[in-house]
């Protein structure tokens, strides 16, 4: 099967919880729509070939990476042999360049842009691409993350991505002026593009279409597919319970021979870093996710805000 995507490159405005907006670069999904934080998620089954085009409408080279994938980037240089690009790129105002590979190892990965990407996955160019097992069924208590013998069977999935903006950066970028990546201060920090408390909103109820809350049975199974596309460390920590650590960096944690998975209530996550994890819910209630160093649960420096989210339980059906 061929999974065959189209995006662009382009500039927007991203609306906080205090009301303040600022600007940001996402990838969109058709021509005529509006930048996403983060981009389009992208899904393929394992033995697929994947094609994406990328259009380029800002004012300098973009370009897309996948890493983790059986794909051979081909960096680019400048006259006095610099690199300016980790793979080919889309030129300013109308470029466009197209990315093909196969599908061959399931997982949940990130994609981002490989141009500038100190100042450009920043400003918002980066997004989640999940490989579904050869052996995948999208019925519920058959669905698995990583394939039969993996311990990766769940009923419901979440994407969960932590983030970071800096308005300052944001603004100077935007406006084409040079910023001191040794000034990075982010004032705002995300999940998939929101602050609480919007990121309990639905999704497409606010400037950022992907929500992060989740509400479940007691009993089923919760896959939280934790990335961290930002430039700090977060430690995502569950309030009630235990999530089981099932795999990392696409790399699942147990096969038929060997189990090295590992419960845990807190996890911290690298820059770049990926964790599948399976939650199981408990008793009916409420608890929340949230990032362990509270400095990153506010929205402007107030409390609460930033990395939070909740999962609702409600009871069980007979």
């Amino acid at each position: 099967m061929n999974v065959v995507k189209e995006f662009w490159a382009k500039a927007g405005s991203i609306t906080m919880p205090d009301d303040v907006t600022m600007p940001f670069w996402g990838f969109a999904p058709d021509p005529d729509g509006a930048p996403q934080l983060p981009g389009p998620t992208i899904e393929a089954k394992v033995g697929d070939d994947v094609r994406i085009t990328l259009h380029n409408t800002l004012a300098e080279p973009v370009s897309m990476i996948f890493p983790g994938q059986d794909i051979i980037p081909d960096p680019v240089k400048d006259e006095n042999n610099t690199l300016v690009s980790f793979t080919q790129h889309a030129l300013p105002d109308g470029g466009t360049v197209t990315y093909s590979f196969r599908a061959v190892r399931p997982g949940t990965y990130l994609y981002e842009s490989g141009s500038s990407p100190e100042k450009q996955v920043q400003m918002g160019l980066y997004g989640v691409l999940i490989i579904r097992p050869l052996d995948y069924y999208p019925i519920e208590s058959t669905r698995t993350a990583y394939g039969i013998g993996t311990g990766t069977g769940y009923d419901i999935e979440k994407i969960i991505v932590a983030g970071e903006l800096d308005s300052a950066l944001h603004e100077k970028i935007a406006a084409g002026l040079p910023y001191d990546m040794l000034n990075f201060a982010p004032d705002y920090f995300t999940i998939n593009g929101r602050a609480y408390p919007d990121t309990m909103n639905p999704d497409n109820s606010t400037s950022q279409p992907y929500g992060a809350a989740v509400k479940t049975e007691s009993g089923k199974r919760v896959l939280l597919r934790l990335a961290n596309a930002g430039f700090l460390t977060h430690s995502l920590h569950l309030s009630g319970g235990f999530f089981r650590v099932a795999a990392g960096d696409g790399t699942p944690l147990r096969t038929y021979f060997l189990d090295t998975t590992y419960e845990k209530t807190t996890i911290t996550i690298g820059s770049g870093q990926v964790y599948d994890c399976i939650y199981t819910a408990g008793m009916p209630g409420e608890i929340y996710l949230y990032d362990r160093e509270l400095r990153y649960t506010v929205n402007a420096d107030r409390f609460p805000g930033g990395i939070m989210t909740r999962l609702q339980i409600v009871p069980g059906r007979p």
